[in-house]
């Protein structure tokens, strides 16, 4: 590990996503008990691996008494419901066995008026006699007419409450449909910020991938601030291969070709007692670059030393930025162009990783 940034806030926000969870899973999984109408619910997720086991009781044990309290109250509500359909049941049958008895009452009395017209025309009753049997059957209709209109009345109530039990679940579970379907939206958004920000608490130990050496650090102190975007050190791998870059100028370019041999001088050294190197040209850019500060055109060169020769180097190491000279050879050198063509082709060039 190379750094540790300060966990404070995104410990807090962590806290609070997790804690906000482990809520929400409480509600979701009592409202899907309600929509099942079960007795009780019990909620999938391990909350303890959210929050303390003390809050994630407390969390369960709030949406249990809210489940009970609906469930009862929804009960209550039926029981209301079914208490009433019931006393209209009685009353329906009631009105039914007065329909029944009205109607027996209605055939005695149909065939009284029968007989005594018949003894009315024959003079043996008076008609104040038949006129009040007669009036008596006109009672005994209204009073069945009106016993079947309450009947009716009656069956009517009784199916509006069928009705009112039916809505009472309907509306129910139309409610907490809605519930769910936003307390799923909400539990989706925050566990894409309980991934995210565990994700920012690991990468607060900063690592380097591979092991080396760091160079450039601008962090010194504990609790600095750092910017977006800063580069806080650089990493240089231990184990890679070195390169040199050069850069040759437009006019030298057609002379050189990958695989050239390059002799290397590290001018870091002692020149008496450090032998030049052989290398190879690896890779020629194939645009053109124009050094921003200089105005200079370039085209940039890889080199790589003969890993042959990087033992003979007296002592120490190779490290970036470590200074040297490059010798190109582009033709068969004399005694006298050995000593002359590095004036032409000697190029700056600085150490860098691969």
């Amino acid at each position: 590990m190379l750094l540790r940034l300060s966990a404070t806030v995104v410990q807090a926000n962590l806290s609070i996503v997790e804690n906000t969870l482990a809520q929400l899973y409480s509600r979701r999984a009592r409202l899907r008990a309600e929509i099942a109408e079960a007795p009780s619910f019990t909620v999938q997720e391990d909350l303890a691996a959210l929050t303390s086991s003390k809050a994630a009781k407390t969390f369960i044990d709030s949406e249990q008494n809210l489940f009970n309290s609906r469930r009862n109250a929804l009960i209550g509500m039926k029981k209301q419901l079914g208490t009433r359909k019931d006393q209209l049941a009685d009353e329906a049958r009631g009105l039914e066995v007065q329909v029944e008895a009205t109607n027996n009452e209605l055939a005695i009395v149909k065939e009284d008026v029968s007989k005594t017209d018949e003894l009315f025309k024959k003079g043996l009753v008076t008609l104040q006699r038949l006129n009040l049997l007669k009036r008596q059957l006109s009672n005994l209709e209204g009073q069945q007419g009106q016993y079947i209109a309450a009947r009716a009345q009656t069956v009517g109530k009784l199916s509006e409450l069928d009705l009112q039990l039916l809505q009472l679940d309907e509306d129910r579970k139309s409610e907490v449909t809605k519930d769910l379907t936003s307390i799923e939206a909400t539990v989706a958004e925050y566990e894409e910020r309980l991934a995210a920000t565990r994700d920012q608490l690991d990468r607060l130990d900063i690592r380097s991938p591979i092991a080396g050496r760091i160079y450039q650090l601008s962090v010194h102190n504990i609790n600095g601030v750092i910017q977006p975007g800063e580069v806080l050190m650089l990493v240089v791998p231990e184990q890679d291969e070195l390169a040199i870059e050069a850069n040759i100028t437009p006019r030298d370019i057609d002379q050189i070709y990958v695989g050239q041999p390059v002799t290397i001088r590290f001018t870091a050294f002692n020149q008496s007692t450090t032998p030049d190197l052989s290398a190879q040209v690896a890779v020629v850019a194939p645009d053109l670059q124009t050094d921003s500060r200089t105005g200079t055109s370039y085209y940039a060169l890889r080199i790589k030393p003969d890993k042959a020769g990087m033992g003979h180097l007296p002592g120490g190491k190779l490290y970036p930025g470590m200074p040297a000279e490059v010798f190109i050879q582009t033709s068969e050198r004399s005694v006298l162009s050995y000593f002359m063509k590095p004036f032409q082709d000697r190029l700056k060039k600085t150490f860098v990783q691969e």
